[in-house]
């Protein structure tokens, strides 16, 4: 932060504090008179002051991890599936008390005690210079940023973001008759050029009459960081990627699990999902293994209702698990492997079949002791207060590599199965994750993922064993979650259609570049460019970095390109 933009903040912070300080004073005094209870209206008053402070904890604990404010789809996640996705220890919730206490609590009772002195400081001038004060903080965090806004002084900008439910004023086409604004080569461009008409796919999809039966089995781990991709910390699934093809630059659709899933099976980006959802569409690829007659089955350790992949993804497929039994994780875990077991042993040469298996434990990075003594030293349980820039990350680093050793293990009993079945060489097995996880390997505090575009967020292992005779090799050129279906679509299925007509994909094993990687969703998106990010959002404002994360110039994004990327992202649009 600059020196400008730290004296901006603390001036918004005043003023948009006083709105909702003045708020719940309105309340208070339309309460008092119409109860005519001073008493009763304090009551109301402090429950609801406490109320809003708990919730700005809230919010700035979850803008501290993931750099957006609590909203309806974090509280939906939480209270809906909440129980299977975070996983908190009780030294977290005890820490989190007496956070609460200390900053929401303990204010309004010193408050109440000195009451009798502030009523003697407080006299009628004082109050009008106070609230005066607060008013001018008010109007100047809404000026102050309509000029900041027209002038791109990005250290401002940045700045408001942090206040939670700040709708900071713009107004860019006043300040540029008076002077203010900065000519800019990408400003007028409409990034969301959504509609409810879909032209998907461009051409009717092509296939022959007869094709090969190949089993797949899909193997999904929930943020999986890439550098865990090893002999020691994965040496099942290492060891099985030498005789299958490892893509080492992969890339996610998304850094969070709804987008990268969506990318996966539609071979599109997140930004499309409201459209395909209200044609009722579900994945071309999932289309053709059920008119195939494939016995589909889904094992996901996380439920599939919250989000609904049971309709985004497998709509058209009955009798599917959308729900494990187990209370953590680590439990769901195990019991996933032992049901894909059961089910890779029914299995027979007479009818293909297509498994899904969702793994969730690095995700909760959240093990039993046992179970953490291959990496030492680990945290006992994550602790997300602890998480700061200059923290040694290396006991939680270990134990969400627990997690992922863990994980391994399980897989490594699923590959065996399907070698002792004998399905090995008529099987496709593709592994991978939906996005990945990141440990302030920028040095920028960002924790997890579903914050940010950058490599760490988005880059996951792939790996994909042909049986159709292809030589294991470790491929280095760019590959993403769009090349997916294409690859299965065209190699396996035979489709004939260009990979373009269906999604933003390729064949994996085509070198052609595939930068910008369209990433993000409706509110929040991005383009990845070879040299920088650039992330927009539904009102068209633009923050572009280098791939570490650090800011630099708008200018060094060019009109064209922008205007290609979104063309890219809208292809699938009349």
């Amino acid at each position: 932060m600059t020196l400008p933009a730290s004296l901006y903040f603390i001036l918004a912070a005043i003023g948009h504090s006083f709105l909702f300080a003045s708020a719940l004073y309105l309340i208070y005094a339309l309460l008092a008179v119409l109860t005519r209870s001073v008493k009763f209206s304090t009551v109301i008053y402090l429950i609801l002051a406490i109320g809003l402070q708990v919730l700005f904890i809230l919010d700035g604990l979850v803008f501290t991890l993931y750099r957006f404010h609590i909203n309806g789809f974090v509280i939906d996640l939480f209270f809906g599936a909440g129980t299977d996705v975070f996983v908190f220890d009780f030294w977290l919730y005890l820490k989190f008390a007496l956070i609460i206490i200390s900053v929401a609590v303990l204010p309004y009772c010193l408050a109440l005690l000195i009451r009798p002195y502030i009523y003697r400081y407080l006299n009628k001038k004082r109050i009008v210079a106070i609230v005066g004060f607060a008013v001018s903080c008010l109007v100047v965090s809404h000026v102050g940023h309509a000029v900041a806004s027209a002038a791109r002084n990005m250290s401002i900008e940045r700045s408001a973001t942090v206040l939670p439910y700040f709708y900071p004023l713009t107004a860019n086409s006043l300040m540029k008759k008076i002077g203010i604004a900065v000519d800019d080569e990408i400003e007028g461009h409409t990034f969301n050029l959504r509609s409810a008409n879909l032209n998907y796919p461009l051409h009717p999809i092509e296939k022959p009459d007869s094709l090969p039966s190949y089993n797949i089995l899909h193997i999904v781990i929930d943020s999986w960081n890439p550098t865990t991709f090893d002999s020691i910390t994965t040496p099942e699934i290492h060891q099985f990627s030498k005789q299958a093809a490892y893509y080492s630059n992969h890339f996610s659709s998304h850094c969070g699990t709804s987008g990268g899933i969506f990318g996966m099976f539609f071979g599109l980006p997140f930004s499309y999902q409201k459209d395909f959802e209200i044609a009722q569409l579900s994945p071309l690829f999932i289309d053709m293994l059920v008119n195939e007659g494939y016995n589909i089955q889904v094992f996901p350790s996380a439920t599939f209702e919250k989000p609904p992949f049971h309709k985004r993804i497998f709509r058209r497929v009955p009798h599917i698990n959308t729900k494990t039994e187990g209370k953590t994780p680590f439990e769901r875990d195990n019991k996933i492997t032992e049901m894909a077991i059961d089910f890779l042993k029914e299995q027979n040469r007479s009818k293909p079949f297509y498994a899904f298996i969702f793994y969730d434990l690095p995700h909760a990075i959240s093990i039993p002791e046992e179970c953490r003594a291959k990496f030492q030293p680990s945290w006992d349980e994550p602790d997300y207060l602890a998480l700061k820039n200059d923290i040694d990350r290396t006991p939680f680093f270990n134990l969400y590599k627990n997690c992922v050793y863990h994980t391994d293990n399980l897989i490594g009993q699923v590959l065996k199965q399907v070698e002792e079945s004998d399905l090995l060489d008529n099987t496709i097995v593709i592994i991978t994750a939906d996005h990945g996880q990141e440990f302030n390997e920028n040095k920028k505090n960002y924790w997890g993922h579903t914050s940010n575009f950058s490599d760490w967020q988005l880059k996951v292992p792939f790996i994909l064993f042909d049986p159709s005779g292809r030589n294991p090799q470790v491929y280095n050129h760019m590959t993403t979650h769009y090349d997916i279906i294409p690859t299965i679509l065209s190699r396996y299925f035979g489709v004939k259609n260009s990979t373009s007509d269906y999604s933003l994909g390729y064949d994996i094993d085509n070198s052609a570049g595939r930068y910008p990687i369209v990433v993000g969703d409706n509110n929040t998106f991005g383009f990845v460019f070879e040299d920088k990010i650039v992330t927009t959002n539904e009102v068209g404002s633009v923050k572009v970095t280098d791939r570490q994360l650090n800011p630099i110039p708008r200018s060094s994004l060019k009109s064209v390109e922008l205007q290609q990327a979104i063309e890219i992202k809208n292809r699938f649009y009349k």
